[in-house]
């Protein structure tokens, strides 16, 4: 990902102690058309998509997340990651969800699920446990993680890593344009960088894992 910087802003703290906060009242900000896409690359190179989806019934929001990863190399598949990840929210605030994982072969699964103790999290690959009410899966789409410990819907840890805003940045976007974003840096358990437009919509991803990851929007 090529990104320019255009201004520099302040340090976003590390999110806040372990005083547990009430549920939100009012629902997360949802993408323009109730969708997100993301064309993912590994180096520079194509890799395959992230696809979201936001179905609104009422007061439940029900957020779709399909991702297709293959990596190959000459035409030979070097690995392949596939995952589903579906999360349920009710009048605001987030209830459960659950991921489908298979990484090259590799099948993870996950519930998590918000109780009055806080949210309880297990799966295949995990003992059963119980994490700070507060805990937000790290899916991104969502701003709101940022605050608080982040829920990895792959390993079932909840992190509460340093995060800093580092100012705003020009993103390329598919098929063609750009996307003015402001990216947080996370560091410690989770190092990551995250991007959000001025509307605070999810906007792009960078990371590694065996290799440079990179994600950018899909318009239209």
């Amino acid at each position: 990902m090529t990104d320019i910087p255009i201004a520099r802003r302040g340090v976003l703290a590390a999110a806040a102690g372990a005083m547990l906060t009430p549920p939100k009242l009012t629902p997360p900000k949802l993408p323009q058309h109730r969708s997100l896409a993301f064309d993912v690359y590994r180096n520079g190179s194509h890799v395959g998509v992230q696809r979201l989806r936001f179905l609104v019934d009422g007061t439940s929001l029900t957020v779709d997340n399909h991702v297709d990863l293959k990596v190959g190399l000459v035409g030979i598949p070097l690995f392949t990651y596939r995952a589903h990840i579906v999360e349920h929210w009710q009048r605001g605030a987030f209830h459960a969800a659950t991921s489908d994982i298979d990484n090259d072969g590799t099948r993870i699964r996950l519930d998590v699920e918000r109780t009055d103790a806080g949210v309880v999290i297990a799966g295949n690959r995990i003992a059963r446990y119980t994490a700070p009410r507060d805990a937000l899966p790290l899916t991104y789409w969502n701003k709101a993680m940022l605050d608080g410990p982040m829920i990895n819907m792959q390993t079932g840890h909840a992190d509460r890593p340093t995060v800093t805003h580092e100012g705003w940045f020009r993103l390329p976007a598919m098929p063609s344009g750009s996307v003015t974003a402001s990216r947080y840096q996370l560091t410690g358990p989770i190092r990551l960088a995250v991007y959000y437009d001025k509307t605070n919509t999810w906007s792009g991803l960078a990371f590694h894992h065996r290799g440079h990851i990179t994600y950018r929007p899909i318009l239209g």
